[in-house]
């Protein structure tokens, strides 16, 4: 799970910083839709486990009822005293033991129980680090596709205040030379300065 987050993370920082500028409006929508569709799916989850443990309960009750509690009966049955009337004291033991047999009825029931809220523990846990990673990745999405749009909105502007189109890479590009024509610049002059001054 954790290199899921870490995959989910790796690509939102990866969109969000290499590519922002051509991700559609549309991504947003369709990612939240994603996270949507995790909810629900998630909940399914939770839902096919308790139904899990739920049959599992029904089987342990099953068992108790049809093969436990005859099989005991049958014993003490076999058991009884010679001279003791089986049918007329059976329903008095019985209402003597049902407490016992319904005490190791709970105690599975109660394992069943320990071992359904450990897995819907893990399952919310699990789900609680997607939902980080998978809102984190959204705010990264909505922030590219805002950045995409007030990009179009300002060169629309331009456009219309200047009536020329602009290309706004070209123009990034020439200053980047600038800049490295200008380094290169400040760099010349500081070793003819160093020059001067080994010579002074």
């Amino acid at each position: 799970m954790k290199f899921i987050i870490k995959s989910i993370l790796t690509l939102g920082v990866f969109i969000g910083v290499v590519s922002c500028a051509s991700i559609p409006a549309s991504t947003a929508t369709l990612s939240q839709e994603v996270i949507s569709e995790a909810n629900s799916m998630h909940q399914l989850n939770i839902a096919l486990v308790n139904k899990l443990f739920e049959e599992r309960k029904d089987k342990v009750d099953a068992f108790m009822n049809n093969q436990y509690i005859p099989t005991y009966v049958t014993k003490l049955q076999a058991n009884m005293p010679s001279g003791v009337d089986v049918n007329a004291e059976l329903p008095n033991i019985l209402k003597s033991v049902m407490p016992v047999i319904n005490r190791k009825r709970d105690s599975l029931h109660g394992l069943l129980e320990t071992q359904r809220d450990r897995m819907v523990t893990s399952l919310n846990t699990n789900f609680a680090e997607y939902q980080q990673a998978t809102t984190t990745l959204q705010n990264l999405i909505s922030s590219a596709v805002k950045l995409k749009q007030s990009e179009q909105q300002t060169l629309a502007q331009i456009q219309s205040l200047t009536n020329t189109n602009i290309n706004v890479g070209k123009i990034q590009n020439h200053l980047d030379s600038l800049l490295v024509k200008t380094g290169n610049g400040f760099d010349k002059l500081l070793k003819v300065e160093s020059a001067i001054k080994g010579n002074n």
